[in-house]
């Protein structure tokens, strides 16, 4: 049976590589990445931490969770990577349901600083001062669903393997099918 991961956290969390890492452990897997989806938009782009697009924000939600309920239905492992706050998991879990498949919700938060360190060594320019750094954080405050994570010390791959085990152990569980 197939199972959706939404692998969220700030830029530089370390989101990208976790999946890859995930995704190579099974034989039928999709890393489906947000930010592609965003890419799409072409005119009336809204960076998504500005004011203003909190629609755009909730429209993509809905098109990435549907295009993961597809996949999911025909046997995919899906792993999602995006900087998905709680207050988007509605939106997935309604679009997700269609797939009838358990779906997990795992925040990577290191410390604003670590994130912000990794995003730049990559060679991105993410979002700009570190002040956007720390208030991304803040979207991950407080009593997260699912479970949440400090990799601060990790590679990808001891990441991988405890999401693997807080996931087969339920802990990272935000819905199941009936």
């Amino acid at each position: 049976m197939s199972h959706i991961l939404i692998i969220s956290g700030p830029s530089g969390a370390g989101k990208s590589a976790v999946c890859d890492a995930l995704c190579e452990r099974y034989d039928r897997t999709v890393h489906l990445q947000t930010d592609d989806v965003y890419g799409w938009i072409r005119m009336g782009y809204v960076p998504p931490w500005k004011e203003g697009s909190s629609e755009q924000n909730h429209m993509v939600s809905r098109a990435c969770a549907r295009a993961a309920a597809a996949f999911a239905q025909q046997g995919y492992g899906v792993f999602i990577d995006g900087v998905i706050g709680p207050h988007l998991l509605p939106d997935y879990i309604e679009e997700l349901q269609a797939a009838r498949v358990p779906v997990h919700y795992v925040v990577l938060l290191p410390p604003a600083h670590v994130a912000e360190t990794r995003a730049h060594q990559r060679g991105e320019r993410i979002m700009g001062p570190t002040a956007l750094f720390e208030k991304v954080q803040t979207i991950f405050a407080g009593d997260l669903p699912g479970w949440s994570l400090d990799n601060t010390a990790l590679t990808p791959d001891q990441t991988a393997d405890r999401i693997m085990d807080a996931c087969g152990e339920g802990r990272a569980l935000i819905w199941t099918p009936p």
